[in-house]
């Protein structure tokens, strides 16, 4: 790869994997054989086996998992939350803790447990595969969020926990149900996934200018009102 083919982010991130240069001496391998580690090109073969090498020198063990969703007993000690504290996953067990389906979760090491909204939310217990996917990126809804749809990628299920109404006092539910209006009435958002990023915010300005309202591209229950 040529110097001028090197591009990356304004940080130094660079390629599919968004590897900053001393992660890329350390972790890209030539998976292809062709005699460069690419990352860049449109193959993304060297750019993925570039993460594997990442996360198997980070400690991935295979075969395990990164972590279940799980359900907690009424009157749970969400204390107890959080990568500060650890046991084992029978020891989770006999404090009431199960997986959706009221089993007790099998032992994959010192596991944690995570209510990344809270504790009417969705709720996950993780294992030490879970801190090297943070190696990437320690973030912890990040990291839930990639362990989550590589299990969907291999046919796992939805998160079967419900999320809590957002600051604005809208549901999953609700925020789809507002780009979907929108969009009929003309303000298209691309898409109703309930997230609320750039598109869906233009949308709102421009249905609130439209009926002059104040310019705030914020999705209300009030907006969500109007439009019904």
């Amino acid at each position: 790869t040529s110097v001028g083919q090197m591009t990356g982010s304004w940080a130094g991130a660079m390629g599919h994997t968004q590897f900053i240069p001393t992660s890329y001496l350390a972790y890209a391998v030539d998976f292809r054989g062709d005699g460069r580690r690419d990352i860049w090109s449109d193959d993304p073969t060297d750019a993925l086996a570039s993460a594997a090498a990442y996360l198997s020198r980070s400690g991935w063990t295979r075969g395990q998992p990164w972590g279940v969703e799980v359900r907690l007993p009424a009157g749970f000690d969400t204390g107890l939350t959080g990568r500060g504290t650890t046991r084992s996953a029978s020891a989770w067990g006999s404090l009431g803790v199960t997986d959706m389906d009221g089993r007790r979760v099998a032992d994959h090491g010192p596991a944690s447990i995570l209510i990344p909204a809270g504790p009417t939310g969705p709720a996950f217990m993780v294992f030490p595969n879970f801190g090297v996917i943070l190696r990437y990126n320690n973030a912890i809804n990040y990291g839930i969020g990639v362990g989550h749809l590589a299990d969907r990628l291999r046919g796992g299920p939805p998160v079967r926990g419900t999320f809590p109404p957002d600051a604005q006092g809208l549901t999953l539910a609700d925020r789809q149900e507002l780009q979907r209006r929108l969009t009929a009435a003309g303000y298209d958002t691309q898409g109703a996934d309930g997230v609320i990023g750039t598109n869906t915010q233009n949308a709102i300005r421009a249905y609130e200018a439209a009926n002059g309202l104040p310019q705030t591209g914020v999705a209300t229950a009030t907006l969500l009102a109007m439009l019904r």
